[in-house]
């Protein structure tokens, strides 16, 4: 029998269809944390979660429902749409400030709200917040977090902003008790996840692991617009509905009076086959373009890049959700989240001056800088 070194030995990683931009895994051990110096983009993060976690957890996080079919054009969307690079400009000075419901950040993406952290590093949520806070970016945790709602507010930094997810739970002294948590803690703002009528959706990637259906009647089935609008009396902070996938529910959720909508399939988690982000936004567009000039619109889902996120801008978004890749960052803790956010941050500041676009304020709703006719086409059909 021939010994082969353990060094010898080259780690396999099924990429599940990320772009290959030669991450080279051949000193990775399995189940070891490879260098953090091997990351340089987003997708890389995911390929070293799935190399380190167990399956489980690395599926908690992967998974997405039934078909998959939302969650893979989440992925692909992005290869229909094409930027435009203008030439002959002054991109001598960039601007990626921006303020969400008022309060000032230094770029225009975020960290969406993704449960039990915990399951990447023992610092879960923490890390997250403090690397946020360092980079001036907004963190929204959510309620299903491995640590408390307190313990987060506790760790961010004296000016830092933060916003959190709450559910709609058909326990109405729990939803009470915890949106009064939320305020006293000093979070400043509610993301409201209103798409998780009663149930979650069927994930089976994450069910062929756990061997039980993910099932949660944790949730309120009976959320009525009139229930959505009641909830305000329950706390003084603004409340932004997620998981807005129609243009009808944006435009109920105008004339309701809130100051924001989030534009969100849930990653793919909920309900297979709705639209994706771009598609949404497109719609709105078309139907009513007055939301975007009376409230605040935010957007996520399948977002790997500042192209990505240049995309949403330009489709009228205010503001970017990044789900799954921060909690993949998380595997190393906050110098992993700290890495992932400049990274992202430097593909941004890039890809603008190569757009010829100093102020990233000048590309929010401006739809000279983005082509989306083959996703209208496919969309929408031709007429």
């Amino acid at each position: 029998m021939v010994f082969v070194p353990r060094s010898c030995l080259s780690v396999e990683i099924d990429r599940e269809g990320l772009p290959e931009t030669g991450l080279n895994t051949t000193d990775w051990e399995t189940g070891v944390l490879p260098p953090l110096d091997d990351m340089w983009e987003l997708n890389d993060f995911q390929i070293a979660a799935k190399n380190v976690l167990g399956a489980r957890w690395y599926a908690s996080y992967r998974t997405a429902a039934l078909d998959q079919v939302t969650y893979e054009a989440n992925m692909n969307i992005w290869k229909k749409v094409r930027l435009n690079g203008y030439t002959f400009r002054d991109v001598s000075n960039v601007n990626l400030n921006t303020t969400i419901l008022g309060y000032n950040f230094t770029v225009p993406f975020f960290i969406a709200p993704a449960a039990y952290a915990g399951h990447t590093n023992a610092s879960a949520e923490l890390s997250l917040a403090r690397a946020a806070g360092k980079l001036g970016a907004l963190y929204a945790p959510s309620i299903e977090s491995t640590k408390t709602i307190e313990e987060i507010a506790d760790v961010g930094f004296a000016n830092q902003t933060m916003f959190h997810q709450e559910y709609v739970w058909s326990n109405r002294t729990l939803l009470i008790d915890e949106l009064g948590r939320i305020e006293a803690a000093g979070y400043k703002a509610i993301f409201l996840t209103v798409d998780n009528t009663g149930v979650n959706g069927i994930r089976v990637q994450a069910m062929r692991q756990t061997g039980e259906l993910d099932s949660d009647s944790g949730h309120s089935a009976s959320f009525t617009l009139e229930a959505l609008a009641e909830i305000r009396n329950l706390t003084t902070l603004p409340i932004v509905p997620k998981g807005i996938k129609t243009a009808a529910d944006a435009k109920s959720c105008l004339d309701l009076g809130f100051p924001a909508i989030y534009i969100s399939n849930h990653g793919g988690r909920v309900l297979d086959g709705v639209p994706t982000a771009v598609e949404i936004l497109l719609d709105i567009r078309k139907q009513y373009p007055e939301v975007f000039e009376q409230m605040e619109v935010y957007a996520d889902g399948g977002v790997r890049s500042a192209n990505h996120i240049i995309t949403l801008l330009a489709l009228g978004a205010k503001a970017v959700g990044l789900g799954r890749s921060p909690m993949f960052a998380n595997i190393y803790g906050e110098d992993g989240v700290d890495r992932m956010l400049t990274l992202l941050q430097a593909e941004l500041q890039t890809s603008l001056q190569l757009m010829g676009e100093a102020d990233v304020q000048n590309v929010i709703g401006n739809t000279t800088y983005i082509n989306t006719k083959q996703v209208e086409a496919d969309y929408f059909g031709v007429n």
